[in-house]
Protein backbone atom coordinates (compact mmCIF):
# COMPACT_ATOMS: atom_id res chain seq x y z
CA UNK A 1 0.00 0.00 0.00
CA UNK A 2 2.80 2.40 0.94
CA UNK A 3 4.72 1.61 -2.25
CA UNK A 4 1.60 2.19 -4.37
CA UNK A 5 1.01 5.56 -2.74
CA UNK A 6 4.66 6.49 -3.26
CA UNK A 7 4.46 5.44 -6.91
CA UNK A 8 1.32 7.54 -7.43
CA UNK A 9 3.02 10.48 -5.72
CA UNK A 10 6.04 10.22 -8.01
CA UNK A 11 3.81 9.97 -11.08
CA UNK A 12 1.77 12.97 -9.97
CA UNK A 13 4.87 15.01 -9.22
CA UNK A 14 6.45 14.08 -12.57
CA UNK A 15 3.22 14.96 -14.40
CA UNK A 16 2.99 18.30 -12.61
CA UNK A 17 6.62 19.12 -13.44
CA UNK A 18 6.11 18.15 -17.10
CA UNK A 19 3.00 20.33 -17.41
CA UNK A 20 4.78 23.21 -15.71
CA UNK A 21 7.71 23.00 -18.13
CA UNK A 22 5.34 22.86 -21.11
CA UNK A 23 3.39 25.85 -19.79
CA UNK A 24 6.56 27.90 -19.30
CA UNK A 25 8.45 27.00 -22.46
CA UNK A 26 5.74 26.34 -25.04
CA UNK A 27 5.31 30.09 -25.77
CA UNK A 28 9.06 30.40 -26.35
CA UNK A 29 9.05 27.46 -28.75
CA UNK A 30 6.07 28.94 -30.63
CA UNK A 31 7.87 32.28 -30.82
CA UNK A 32 10.97 30.72 -32.36
CA UNK A 33 8.93 28.63 -34.79
CA UNK A 34 6.89 31.56 -36.08
CA UNK A 35 9.96 33.76 -36.45
CA UNK A 36 10.61 31.76 -39.64
CA UNK A 37 7.03 32.12 -40.93
CA UNK A 38 6.87 33.63 -44.44
CA UNK A 39 3.75 35.68 -43.75
CA UNK A 40 2.67 38.81 -41.92
CA UNK A 41 0.05 36.72 -40.13
CA UNK A 42 1.43 34.08 -37.76
CA UNK A 43 -0.90 31.13 -38.19
CA UNK A 44 -0.87 27.48 -39.12
CA UNK A 45 -0.36 26.03 -41.64
CA UNK A 46 2.90 27.72 -42.54
CA UNK A 47 3.00 29.86 -45.65
CA UNK A 48 6.65 28.90 -46.03
CA UNK A 49 10.07 29.01 -44.39
CA UNK A 50 12.04 32.25 -44.53
CA UNK A 51 14.71 34.23 -42.71
CA UNK A 52 13.75 37.56 -44.27
CA UNK A 53 12.23 38.90 -41.07
CA UNK A 54 15.63 38.74 -39.35
CA UNK A 55 17.19 40.81 -42.16
CA UNK A 56 14.25 43.23 -42.09
CA UNK A 57 14.46 43.57 -38.30
CA UNK A 58 18.18 44.39 -38.32
CA UNK A 59 17.57 46.89 -41.12
CA UNK A 60 15.02 48.68 -38.92
CA UNK A 61 17.10 51.35 -37.20
CA UNK A 62 14.38 52.17 -34.65
CA UNK A 63 14.17 48.55 -33.54
CA UNK A 64 17.91 47.98 -33.32
CA UNK A 65 18.41 51.29 -31.50
CA UNK A 66 15.82 50.33 -28.90
CA UNK A 67 17.51 46.94 -28.51
CA UNK A 68 20.96 48.47 -28.04
CA UNK A 69 19.50 51.04 -25.66
CA UNK A 70 18.00 48.37 -23.42
CA UNK A 71 21.13 46.22 -23.58
CA UNK A 72 23.36 49.12 -22.51
CA UNK A 73 21.02 50.17 -19.69
CA UNK A 74 20.75 46.55 -18.59
CA UNK A 75 24.53 46.10 -18.52
CA UNK A 76 25.09 49.28 -16.53
CA UNK A 77 22.24 48.33 -14.21
CA UNK A 78 23.74 44.87 -13.63
CA UNK A 79 27.14 46.29 -12.72
CA UNK A 80 25.82 49.14 -10.58
CA UNK A 81 23.17 47.11 -8.75
CA UNK A 82 25.69 44.34 -8.04
CA UNK A 83 28.26 46.81 -6.71
CA UNK A 84 25.71 48.52 -4.47
CA UNK A 85 24.17 45.21 -3.42
CA UNK A 86 27.59 43.87 -2.46
CA UNK A 87 28.33 46.91 -0.33
CA UNK A 88 24.93 46.63 1.34
CA UNK A 89 25.47 42.91 1.93
CA UNK A 90 28.83 43.55 3.58
CA UNK A 91 27.23 46.11 5.87
CA UNK A 92 24.29 43.85 6.79
CA UNK A 93 26.61 40.91 7.43
CA UNK A 94 28.41 42.76 10.21
CA UNK A 95 27.92 41.27 13.66
CA UNK A 96 26.95 44.55 15.31
CA UNK A 97 24.85 46.77 13.06
CA UNK A 98 22.64 49.45 14.56
CA UNK A 99 18.98 49.15 13.49
CA UNK A 100 19.63 46.20 11.18
CA UNK A 101 15.89 45.39 10.65
CA UNK A 102 15.21 48.97 9.53
CA UNK A 103 18.04 49.01 6.96
CA UNK A 104 17.03 45.59 5.67
CA UNK A 105 13.42 46.70 5.28
CA UNK A 106 14.38 49.86 3.41
CA UNK A 107 16.68 47.98 1.03
CA UNK A 108 14.09 45.30 0.27
CA UNK A 109 11.13 47.69 0.03
CA UNK A 110 11.16 47.90 -3.82
CA UNK A 111 10.28 44.20 -3.90
CA UNK A 112 6.78 44.87 -2.57
CA UNK A 113 6.09 48.28 -4.12
CA UNK A 114 4.46 48.01 -7.58
CA UNK A 115 6.71 49.29 -10.35
CA UNK A 116 3.95 51.56 -11.64
CA UNK A 117 3.90 53.33 -8.26
CA UNK A 118 7.67 53.75 -8.33
CA UNK A 119 7.45 55.10 -11.88
CA UNK A 120 4.85 57.71 -10.96
CA UNK A 121 6.85 58.69 -7.90
CA UNK A 122 10.02 59.12 -9.97
CA UNK A 123 8.18 61.26 -12.52
CA UNK A 124 6.95 63.57 -9.73
CA UNK A 125 10.42 63.79 -8.17
CA UNK A 126 12.05 64.57 -11.53
CA UNK A 127 9.56 67.33 -12.24
CA UNK A 128 10.00 68.80 -8.78
CA UNK A 129 13.78 68.85 -9.22
CA UNK A 130 13.46 70.42 -12.66
CA UNK A 131 14.83 67.45 -14.59
CA UNK A 132 13.36 66.06 -17.78
CA UNK A 133 12.75 62.43 -18.64
CA UNK A 134 16.00 60.78 -19.67
CA UNK A 135 17.66 57.41 -20.07
CA UNK A 136 19.80 58.21 -17.02
CA UNK A 137 16.62 58.43 -14.95
CA UNK A 138 15.52 55.08 -16.38
CA UNK A 139 18.85 53.60 -15.29
CA UNK A 140 18.43 54.99 -11.76
CA UNK A 141 14.96 53.49 -11.55
CA UNK A 142 16.20 50.11 -12.75
CA UNK A 143 19.03 50.15 -10.20
CA UNK A 144 16.48 50.86 -7.46
CA UNK A 145 14.37 47.81 -8.36
CA UNK A 146 17.38 45.55 -9.05
CA UNK A 147 19.27 46.31 -5.84
CA UNK A 148 17.08 44.09 -3.59
CA UNK A 149 17.60 41.09 -5.88
CA UNK A 150 21.34 41.64 -5.85
CA UNK A 151 21.29 41.86 -2.06
CA UNK A 152 19.29 38.62 -1.77
CA UNK A 153 21.81 36.83 -3.98
CA UNK A 154 25.05 38.16 -2.48
CA UNK A 155 24.13 38.25 1.23
CA UNK A 156 23.45 34.49 1.67
CA UNK A 157 26.70 33.68 -0.12
CA UNK A 158 28.57 36.13 2.09
CA UNK A 159 27.13 34.61 5.26
CA UNK A 160 28.24 31.11 4.24
CA UNK A 161 31.90 32.14 3.93
CA UNK A 162 34.25 31.00 6.66
CA UNK A 163 35.26 34.07 8.65
CA UNK A 164 38.52 32.38 9.63
CA UNK A 165 39.79 32.73 6.05
CA UNK A 166 39.53 36.51 6.22
CA UNK A 167 41.02 36.51 9.71
CA UNK A 168 43.96 34.48 8.42
CA UNK A 169 44.54 37.06 5.70
CA UNK A 170 44.47 39.81 8.33
CA UNK A 171 46.97 37.88 10.46
CA UNK A 172 49.28 37.65 7.47
CA UNK A 173 49.38 41.43 7.16
CA UNK A 174 46.51 42.31 4.82
CA UNK A 175 44.46 45.36 5.71
CA UNK A 176 40.63 45.12 5.59
CA UNK A 177 40.39 46.45 2.03
CA UNK A 178 43.08 44.14 0.70
CA UNK A 179 41.63 41.14 2.51
CA UNK A 180 38.23 41.87 0.97
CA UNK A 181 39.62 42.31 -2.56
CA UNK A 182 41.95 39.29 -2.50
CA UNK A 183 39.97 36.84 -0.36
CA UNK A 184 36.29 37.70 0.06
CA UNK A 185 35.58 39.04 -3.42
CA UNK A 186 36.90 35.98 -5.32
CA UNK A 187 34.81 33.73 -3.07
CA UNK A 188 31.76 35.84 -3.93
CA UNK A 189 32.38 35.55 -7.68
CA UNK A 190 29.56 33.04 -8.44
CA UNK A 191 27.04 35.17 -6.55
CA UNK A 192 28.29 38.34 -8.26
CA UNK A 193 27.89 36.79 -11.71
CA UNK A 194 24.39 35.61 -10.82
CA UNK A 195 23.54 39.07 -9.51
CA UNK A 196 24.68 40.77 -12.72
CA UNK A 197 22.63 38.37 -14.84
CA UNK A 198 19.50 38.79 -12.72
CA UNK A 199 19.78 42.59 -12.65
CA UNK A 200 20.41 42.70 -16.39
CA UNK A 201 17.34 40.55 -17.03
CA UNK A 202 15.15 42.70 -14.77
CA UNK A 203 16.29 45.89 -16.50
CA UNK A 204 16.04 44.49 -20.02
CA UNK A 205 12.49 43.28 -19.34
CA UNK A 206 11.20 46.27 -17.34
CA UNK A 207 8.36 48.24 -18.94
CA UNK A 208 6.48 50.38 -16.39
CA UNK A 209 9.32 52.67 -15.30
CA UNK A 210 10.74 52.98 -18.83
CA UNK A 211 7.35 53.83 -20.31
CA UNK A 212 6.98 56.77 -17.90
CA UNK A 213 10.55 58.09 -17.80
CA UNK A 214 12.15 57.23 -21.16
CA UNK A 215 12.37 60.38 -23.31
CA UNK A 216 10.19 60.64 -26.43
CA UNK A 217 11.88 59.11 -29.45
CA UNK A 218 14.22 56.98 -27.32
CA UNK A 219 12.15 54.03 -26.13
CA UNK A 220 13.67 50.98 -24.52
CA UNK A 221 13.12 47.60 -26.15
CA UNK A 222 10.05 46.60 -24.04
CA UNK A 223 8.37 49.95 -24.78
CA UNK A 224 9.11 49.59 -28.50
CA UNK A 225 7.97 45.98 -28.34
CA UNK A 226 4.61 46.98 -26.85
CA UNK A 227 4.02 49.53 -29.60
CA UNK A 228 5.23 47.08 -32.26
CA UNK A 229 2.70 44.42 -31.33
CA UNK A 230 -0.05 46.87 -32.28
CA UNK A 231 1.52 47.50 -35.71
CA UNK A 232 0.99 44.52 -38.08
CA UNK A 233 3.96 45.41 -40.27
CA UNK A 234 6.31 45.40 -37.25
CA UNK A 235 5.03 42.23 -35.60
CA UNK A 236 7.11 39.72 -37.68
CA UNK A 237 10.25 41.76 -37.01
CA UNK A 238 9.53 41.88 -33.29
CA UNK A 239 9.01 38.11 -33.26
CA UNK A 240 12.32 37.58 -35.08
CA UNK A 241 14.22 39.71 -32.56
CA UNK A 242 12.38 37.91 -29.76
CA UNK A 243 13.65 34.57 -31.08
CA UNK A 244 17.21 35.91 -31.04
CA UNK A 245 16.77 37.18 -27.47
CA UNK A 246 15.52 33.74 -26.41
CA UNK A 247 18.55 32.05 -28.00
CA UNK A 248 20.99 34.50 -26.41
CA UNK A 249 19.30 34.06 -23.04
CA UNK A 250 19.77 30.30 -23.22
CA UNK A 251 23.44 30.74 -24.13
CA UNK A 252 23.89 33.22 -21.28
CA UNK A 253 22.28 30.94 -18.69
CA UNK A 254 24.24 27.89 -19.85
CA UNK A 255 27.50 29.85 -19.83
CA UNK A 256 26.80 31.17 -16.34
CA UNK A 257 26.02 27.66 -15.06
CA UNK A 258 29.19 26.24 -16.61
CA UNK A 259 31.21 29.09 -15.12
CA UNK A 260 29.62 28.59 -11.70
CA UNK A 261 30.43 24.87 -11.66
CA UNK A 262 33.98 25.55 -12.79
CA UNK A 263 34.42 28.13 -10.01
CA UNK A 264 32.96 25.76 -7.40
CA UNK A 265 35.29 22.93 -8.50
CA UNK A 266 38.27 25.25 -8.41
CA UNK A 267 37.28 26.48 -4.95
CA UNK A 268 36.79 22.94 -3.70
CA UNK A 269 40.17 21.82 -5.04
CA UNK A 270 41.84 24.85 -3.46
Amino acid sequence: MTSAVGRLGRIGLSSYFTLLVLFLYAPLVVLVVFSFEDSYIQALPWAGFTTKWFHTAFANSDLTSALRRSAMIGLLDGLAATALGTMAAVALARRHLFMRPLWTTLLLLPLVVPYIVLAIGMVIVLHQLGYQSSLSAVLVGHIAISLPYSLLVVLPRLRTLDASIVEAARDLGANPSKAFMLVTLPLLAPALVASVIIAFTISFDEFAIASFIAPPGSPTYPVFLYSGTRTPSLEPQVIAIGAIVVALSMVLVLSAEIGRRWADRRLASA
